[in-house]
């Protein structure tokens, strides 16, 4: 077995740093390829965010930053609004640098739960930043598909009803220029149609068919939920109706229509089951009608 010499021993010793260091030099090197120049180090706190809050903030120069919240120890949640637009929230991975635009917008929202990084809870106020028609409130949800460090679209978006107490108030609709024709008594509820006046109807189907401005009320004494809508118009079916009993509906107790100041009042006796209320305007697949249906539970 050969010995190693004192001066061999000695060379070794002498370039030992030089080869360290070339490997490490070679780890910059590839660093400068991710994304912020930074990557992390075994020889460094594995904790410290890779993303900072200072850089996160550099990207809302011109945007108004509303709230940052932390989700567990590697997320961030920015809300964000520039003028005349919804407000966005962005969801942010410290470690990965990866971004993610949770699919709110065009509406106006409310953060009403965090299950996790992965799953949110918004409330659509009903109205957007693109157009001047809305809809009534909603949930959205959104909900994680994948994670793709080079995409910012890992989320979809579900709609579901939104269930209020009989004393929140609720309100959609801008088109005046119709007729509420109908109304029909549903296992859960009732549904409302209109349609054009006549001679209106280019008004009517402008851009897209929308009720008249409908707004919500309740009583509790009375047990009375009414709802007012802008418009005068009544179809020849529901002129002079008198107040309607029902007495095989689970919810609805009896209901009756006024008008006045140029608006229908559209009045419901519920019974004490009703404890909650969700409203949706929908539309007939054939002609595009508008209706707003309500359910109670």
């Amino acid at each position: 077995m050969r010995k190693i010499t004192p001066v061999l021993l000695f060379v070794l010793i002498l370039f030992l740093p030089i080869i360290f260091s070339g490997c490490t030099a070679g780890n910059e090197k590839d660093a400068n390829n991710i994304p912020g120049g930074q990557v992390d180090n075994a020889n460094e706190d594995t904790t410290q965010s890779v993303l900072t809050l200072d850089e996160i903030k550099e990207r809302y120069t011109d945007t108004n930053i509303k709230n940052i919240q932390n989700i567990g120890e590697e997320y961030l949640l920015v809300e964000s609004q520039k003028d005349t637009f919804a407000n966005r929230f962005d969801l942010y991975n410290l470690k990965t640098r990866d971004m993610d635009t949770l699919p709110t917008m065009p509406y106006f929202v409310t953060l009403e739960n965090i299950e996790n990084e992965n799953y949110f809870v918004f409330l659509s106020s009903g109205k957007n930043s693109q157009s001047p028609m809305g809809t009534f409130p909603c949930l959205i949800k959104c909900i994680r598909i994948k994670t793709d460090l080079n995409e910012s679209d890992d989320f979809i978006a579900l709609f579901e009803e939104k269930y209020f107490s009989l004393e929140d108030v609720v309100q959609s609709g801008i088109k005046h220029e119709c007729i509420m024709s109908d109304l029909n008594i549903t296992f859960e509820g009732l549904e409302v149609l209109f349609k054009p006046i006549k001679g209106k109807e280019a008004l009517f189907y402008a851009a897209i068919t929308d009720i008249p401005p409908t707004k919500t009320s309740y009583d509790k004494d009375k047990k009375q939920m009414t709802f007012e809508i802008g418009t005068k118009h009544l179809g020849e079916g529901l002129k002079g109706m008198k107040k309607v009993s029902i007495d095989d509906n689970q919810f609805i107790s009896s209901y009756e229509i006024e008008q006045k100041d140029n608006k229908i009042y559209l009045i419901v006796v519920l019974k004490d089951l009703a404890k909650k209320y969700t409203i949706d305007m929908k539309r007939l697949p054939d002609g595009q009608l508008p209706y707003f249906l309500v359910k109670f539970r």
